[in-house]
This record gives structure tokens, C-alpha cells and sequence, in this order.
């Protein structure tokens, strides 16, 4: 790997461990830098401004999340077994790479207006699954309320394993989609 390259991919990581653990607002270029081992100038040859790498690691990690999901929503597999497979994707997305799932969050929740200017959202592989199963008359709830129910309960999930008040045991997954499944179809 070139060293320009890897000194950008550096600041990214970095950035966003920073960011996940410090908080967004919180965190400085001068932080970045220092954590890298190199200088603020030195950040300003691979990005313009911390927007840009907060805006970078965004569109990584929510295009890489969306390509997990979409993956599976366009199998040709029965429906119900799609979204029990969602499930698992969307955790074990959460899990395998916990900061990049808390900055999604953060992102959001700081910077929600700017999220819809964003291709390949995570929502967008959702949502389209959602649409899938209403049109055949099998989610009975309405599509909003489909993907807040399912996203707030995954999301929450992920939360409350890391912070340890749940324990993420084995058939965890199994069990959420259950749950999510008759929550949405009335199944």
C-alpha cells in the first residue's frame, strides 16, 4: 500500500475510534493527529476538514452495511427466511465492527438532515424488503413503522450487549427474529 494511502486509512481509523469513543463534536484534528503520530497539517494532505472525514467514514460504513443487507433482501429465497437472515446480517454487522456501528449512530442522531443526501443507506436495503413483503401481503404494518420497529429493536440490541446488561447468547439472533417477524406480519 502506497504510504499516502496508508496514512489516509490511518486517520480514518483513527477518526474513528475518536469519534465512536469521544464523540463527534468532541473530537479535534489535533486529537486525530496526535493519535495517528503525525501532524494536523499532515491530516489536511489527504482531507480538507474533519466534515470530510466524518462525511467519509459515514458513506463507508453505511454503503458497506447497505451491500450486507441488499445482498440478502435480492436472494431468490422465501421471504420469511430472508429476514431472519437480515437479522443476523444486521448484527453481526453491529458486532464485527462495533465503532463503525456507533458512529453510524452518532451520525445520525447529530447530523440527521445530512443523512438523505447519502446514497446506499442501510434503511434503503431495509426499506425495499419492507415494500417486498407488503405489496405481497404479508408485513402488515405500515413500512414506516415496519423499519422502526425492526432497526430500534436491532440497534437496541447491539446496545445493550456492548454495554453488557444482555449477554449475546447463542440463539440470540434466532430469537429476534421471531419476535420481529410476528411483530410485523402478526404471524
Amino acid at each position: 500500500m502506497p504510504r499516502h494511502q496508508n496514512t489516509r486509512e490511518k486517520i480514518l481509523e483513527s477518526a474513528l475510534k475518536l469519534f465512536s469513543e469521544k464523540g463527534i463534536r468532541e473530537t479535534t484534528i489535533k486529537d486525530i493527529a496526535k493519535d495517528v503520530g503525525i501532524t494536523e497539517g499532515a491530516i489536511y494532505r489527504h482531507f480538507v476538514s474533519k466534515d470530510q472525514i466524518v462525511s467519509t467514514l459515514f458513506s463507508t460504513y453505511a454503503e458497506r452495511l447497505y451491500e450486507e443487507l441488499i445482498s440478502v433482501v435480492e436472494e431468490n429465497t422465501p421471504i420469511k427466511n430472508r429476514f431472519f437472515k437480515l437479522v443476523k446480517t444486521f448484527l453481526s454487522f453491529c458486532f464485527e465492527n462495533p465503532q463503525a456501528f456507533k458512529f453510524i449512530n452518532l451520525f445520525h442522531y447529530l447530523r440527521a438532515e445530512e443523512v438523505k443526501n447519502f446514497q446506499k443507506l442501510p434503511k434503503d436495503a431495509l426499506m425495499k424488503f419492507i415494500d417486498e413483503g407488503f405489496k405481497k401481503g404479508i408485513i402488515k404494518v405500515k413500512r414506516e413503522l415496519a423499519l422502526a420497529v425492526v432497526v430500534g429493536t436491532l440497534e437496541r440490541t447491539f446496545l445493550l450487549v456492548e454495554g453488557g446488561i444482555i449477554e449475546r447468547e447463542a440463539g440470540l439472533e434466532e430469537e429476534l427474529a421471531k419476535v420481529l417477524w410476528r411483530a410485523i406480519t402478526y404471524q
